[in-house]
């Protein structure tokens, strides 16, 4: 899967063995979270026989199509004699930790070997903190995400939500029910409570406190403050995901990690060993906990207040 920065443009080929009816590709692009619809049926450019091309890039506003993190699908759909055919091609969006610029001002000596390389140092860092952090530091604008209730009146998300925009019970039903509108004051009955750390988003949501009436059609009970998010209910919940900014501390421990991949002295610690021994023998030492490291003990210690420790109720 390609790997494309976000604010970036990005060009997709179709290759077909001859032009479609009417020389038509029609373009969609789709975002795997909520399978939003970013772009809708824009026409590819033919570049020659079979060949047709799109480039999604920026607007006259200044805002880039890929302007959000995760993952795209494009859809090509043309037809030949009539019958329609689609075509997938998928590819992945993100926000790098450090930029090159940062890194090179602080490891001059690195740049003129790896400069060309950087980008691939840079993405496995990112990797390796996501990993450690049991989070990314990606950012979700204008999202939509589906979580069925559990019972309870605080509601654990899969991604942490910067900005609640609205919250819907039980979508696309019948009985479906508004119960936040950040565009309203009157449905107001949802917040984002703050994370441990003070930080901007949060992994939950909740029925705030000073709320004493809520519907029976989303809670499965009786109204009243003890109300709770039913588990026979699913919740679309919209708003802006994730982190806004990539923390300092975060781009501090990547750029320890990209010098790391770019100095041959740290080969033995990437591996766990922490002590060689040359004598007849040649003995290696490895660290017991190796696997929960990064391999670089201060990037450990700048990513700890970003360690995701998951807590959730026991019944």
């Amino acid at each position: 899967m390609d790997n494309v920065k976000i604010n970036t443009s990005k060009t997709l080929t179709l290759t077909i063995p001859s032009d479609p009816d009417s020389n038509q590709v029609l373009v969609t692009l789709i975002h795997d979270l909520g399978n939003d619809v970013i772009v809708s049926n824009t026409a590819a450019t033919r570049v020659s026989t079979g060949v047709y091309q799109i480039t999604f890039g920026q607007a006259a506003s200044g805002i880039y199509v890929l302007n959000s993190s995760g993952i795209y699908k494009a859809k090509f759909t043309y037809s030949k004699s009539g019958t329609e055919y689609n075509q997938y091609q998928v590819f992945s969006v993100y926000a790098p930790y450090i930029d090159s610029d940062t890194f090179f001002e602080s490891y001059p000596e690195y740049i003129n070997k790896f400069e060309d390389v950087f980008d691939k140092f840079e993405l496995k860092a990112r990797n390796i903190i996501n990993t450690y952090c049991g989070q990314s530091f990606d950012f979700f604008p204008a999202k939509t995400i589906y979580v069925d209730g559990n019972n309870h009146d605080i509601l654990h998300l899969p991604l942490p939500i910067s900005t609640l925009t609205k919250v819907t019970v039980n979508p696309d039903m019948s009985g479906q029910e508004v119960i936040h509108d950040s565009s309203n004051s009157s449905i107001n009955k949802i917040e984002k409570p703050r994370q441990s750390g003070n930080f901007e988003a949060s992994y939950y949501i909740r029925y705030k406190s000073s709320s004493s009436e809520y519907s029976s059609a989303f809670t499965g009970e009786s109204t009243g403050v003890n109300n709770k998010f039913s588990s026979k209910s699913t919740f679309k919940i919209e708003g802006d995901f994730g982190w806004r900014y990539v923390p300092s501390s975060v781009e501090q421990a990547a750029g320890l990690l990209v010098a790391d991949f770019m100095n041959d002295d740290s080969e033995f610690r990437r591996h766990g060993i922490i002590e060689v021994d040359i004598d007849r023998f040649t003995t290696f030492k490895f660290k017991g906990n190796f696997y929960e490291t990064t391999g670089n003990i201060d990037a450990d210690v700048l990513l700890m207040d970003y360690t995701l420790f998951v807590m959730d109720y026991i019944i």
